[in-house]
């Protein structure tokens, strides 16, 4: 975490809770990490997948219903960002994400959301089920509004 906060300038914050009580970071500081952390592990796709299952762990050690994650995600971040969940079946959930705060800005859609979104829906799922995904990018009008769908399934 260290080399992510060096990269971002913000090594400052490193003993967040001396400065911030409240255990917030505004938004411009929350996104130089992002944009630090994508940049000195770009590639490593498998790991950043890895950092969104512990995101997921982290932000609900407990599981919880899978709407609620959706919506309590988007509540928790304020950014110019949509995460909703478009189609449900008895073992599909299809998800459209719109300008991704966690997504690299120059490719598709990012591993780390993708590992928070599956980790989180497979805790909120019985018995821990296998949750397979399909990621499919839609560009929507100017190239910063980027957004794609992942389509979960699970046996």
């Amino acid at each position: 975490m260290k080399s992510v906060l060096k990269e971002a300038q913000m090594l400052h914050i490193k003993d967040y809770k001396d400065v911030d009580p409240n255990d917030t970071v505004d938004f411009p500081s929350f996104r130089k990490i992002i944009d630090s952390q994508n940049l000195l592990l770009y590639g490593c796709n498998r790991l950043l997948y890895e950092i969104g299952k512990k995101f997921s762990f982290y932000l609900f050690p407990y599981g919880k219903d899978f709407n609620e994650i959706v919506s309590d995600i988007t509540d928790l971040i304020k950014a110019d960002w949509k995460v909703k969940i478009i189609d449900k079946s008895s073992n599909s959930i299809t998800i459209e994400i719109q300008n991704c705060i966690f997504c690299p800005e120059s490719s598709g859609p990012c591993e780390l959301f993708t590992g928070f979104l599956i980790y989180s829906l497979k805790k909120a799922l019985p018995d821990n089920r296998k949750v397979n995904y399909v990621n499919e990018i839609k560009e929507i009008g100017e190239i910063e509004d980027e957004t794609f769908l992942l389509k979960l399934r699970w046996k």
